[in-house]
């Protein structure tokens, strides 16, 4: 197929090194398929025998999917196996510290949330391999558990590698302000597959729904317009926040690169919730409202 101009909206994949049992024996969240088999998975350990493998749920990865899907597991094994069973939530971490792209802001806030949530960490440490009933790590600790949750990290669709051109340590393409690919002519990349800067400040895109979004809008929009000659639009995002579900506890909100907390427990739980629910969401199918949020000035963080 031959085109006139190419936009590349292929996203991301779960990162998976080569370690011993990975593929075989361990649960992600990457995609809905994923998600469905852990919580199938959960649910079924119900039927399982007693042992300290069945009640122990072991979350590879610290960041922001490690860190919400360890703080919502232990109500969640609570209300599967009883809530008099003792559950054990281990959250391991290679880097010294949670959170490590997070960085140090909400880093006590969230370490608070896990401690209430019962939730055992361990940093500094690698998983080498993961087997039906344990795991091992760079320490030689096996670890008896018959659920490992692999949360370490995503890297660009493979399709990215396709493009001739700079990537970035995550195999995403180098783009100009107008999201074109550096190097290639009449092609646009956008979402998890653009690197790209979001500001003036030095900021660069991150692998989140929120930079997608209006990624997308401005993709879409100058390849059309380069297609029939009208002015491009120049990429920005210069407004960073985040917003962290830590289950029970509440969730954080942060605002800046540097991720200064402007709303914590029930306050930003409510903001996560809409985000979710809401603000991520495709409009009404109704022309004038997709319009309308496709445009490229379109924001939508407060």
């Amino acid at each position: 197929m031959t085109f006139d101009k190419f936009v590349l909206a292929t996203g991301s994949a779960l990162f998976q090194p080569p370690v011993p049992g990975l593929a075989e024996c361990a649960f992600n969240v990457d995609q809905l398929s994923s998600a469905k088999a852990l919580d199938a998975h959960l649910k079924s350990l119900a039927e399982k025998p007693e042992s300290a493998a069945r009640n122990t749920v072991v979350i590879v990865g610290a960041g922001l999917t490690g860190v919400e899907a360890a703080t919502e597991m232990p109500q969640r094994l609570r209300a599967i196996l009883g809530e008099t069973v003792g559950v054990r939530v281990m959250v391991i971490e290679q880097a010294p510290f949670i959170g490590p792209d997070l960085g140090p802001g909400p880093r006590p806030a969230i370490e608070e949330a896990l401690a209430a949530c019962g939730v055992e960490i361990i940093t500094g440490t690698a998983v080498t391999s993961i087997g039906a009933h344990c795991i091992t790590t760079s320490t030689g600790q096996v670890i008896e558990t018959n659920t490992v949750v692999w949360t370490a990290g995503v890297r660009a669709n493979p399709l990215a590698d396709q493009i001739a051109g700079e990537h970035d340590r995550f195999g995403r393409v180098h783009a100009d302000p107008y999201l074109r690919a550096n190097r290639v002519k009449d092609v646009f990349v956008t979402g998890d597959v653009a690197h790209a800067a979001t500001d003036d400040a030095g900021n660069h895109t991150l692998m989140c729904c929120q930079h997608a979004l209006s990624l997308g809008r401005v993709a879409g929009h100058n390849a059309a317009a380069e297609l029939v000659g009208l002015p491009l639009h120049p990429y920005s995002q210069p407004k960073y926040v985040t917003c962290i579900d830590l289950g029970p506890w509440g969730a954080l909100y942060t605002e800046g690169w540097d991720r200064q907390i402007r709303l914590k427990r029930e306050d930003a739980k409510a903001l996560k919730a809409d985000i979710n629910t809401k603000w991520i969401y495709p409009p009404a199918p109704d022309r004038d409202a997709a319009f309308a949020v496709s445009n490229p000035d379109c924001i939508i963080v407060p």
